[in-house]
């Protein structure tokens, strides 16, 4: 059985090794001595959360990477510092207010070849101090940990046609069960026996749009616990 994840198509020009149509769902991923940085700019004004995730490999297998500290923000960049190559491939995943979300395309990172003109220093400027910071500033509150972010399954989530994909590569070589909840995680029904690497369940098993919660078994041992969303079409 064949499916799609639901993504939208990232068109994007460079020149000079820089990106210039980078607003998202576009993005720019560029590669400058090593180093490579992830960026956009965005107009969503109910963006909820916006997460960049890492793969070697374009359409599966993405893992979160750093999540914005600011989804409303409108310019963020991201410096990959864990990245070991450039070989990787990127995606975003935006998750808005309510119950939708999207994930960009994927793409590797591009060479950054656009040079900066420093410009020459005066030769009498005068010295200057160091400003006087303000006593808060320079000791300044501890923060609060930030929320641990929602990321999708990569065994079960919601496919481009709205219905639920399950996704289980070894599935004819270990036992696995799901159990499906609704919000106030009430069972709705139980799989007991996972007996293809691929599944898809119809939306309609599911009465309403909304989250639903989802516990992954291997051997009677609960190995995920996580939610998608459901939709109607209108």
């Amino acid at each position: 059985m064949k499916y799609v994840i639901l993504i939208l198509s990232v068109l994007f020009l460079t020149s000079k090794g820089r990106a210039l149509n980078d607003t998202l769902p576009n993005f720019s991923v560029l590669k400058k001595n090593g180093i490579i940085t992830i960026s956009w700019h965005s107009t969503f004004k109910y963006a909820a959360q916006i997460n960049i995730q890492r793969s070697k490999e374009n359409n599966r297998n993405f893992v979160t990477i750093h999540s914005a500290s600011n989804p409303l923000a409108k310019s963020y960049s991201h410096i990959d510092k864990t990245a070991k190559n450039d070989s990787s491939y990127y995606r975003i995943f935006i998750l808005f207010e309510g119950v939708n979300y999207i994930f960009t395309a994927a793409q590797r990172p591009l060479e950054d070849t656009f040079v900066v003109q420093k410009p020459a220093l005066h030769p009498t400027l005068p010295a200057t101090t160091a400003p006087v910071l303000p006593k808060e500033e320079i000791n300044p509150p501890p923060s609060v940990p930030p929320r641990k972010q929602w990321e999708p399954s990569t065994f079960i989530f919601t496919g481009n046609d709205g219905n639920v994909v399950i996704q289980l590569p070894d599935a004819l070589i270990k036992q696995y069960s799901i159990r499906f909840m609704n919000e106030e995680g009430q069972t709705l029904f139980n799989i007991p026996k996972i007996e293809a690497p691929q599944l898809l369940l119809d939306k309609v098993n599911f009465l309403k749009s909304g989250w639903y919660f989802f516990e992954l078994m291997e051997n009677s041992k609960v190995i995920e616990r996580n939610k998608f969303l459901i939709t109607r079409d209108y």
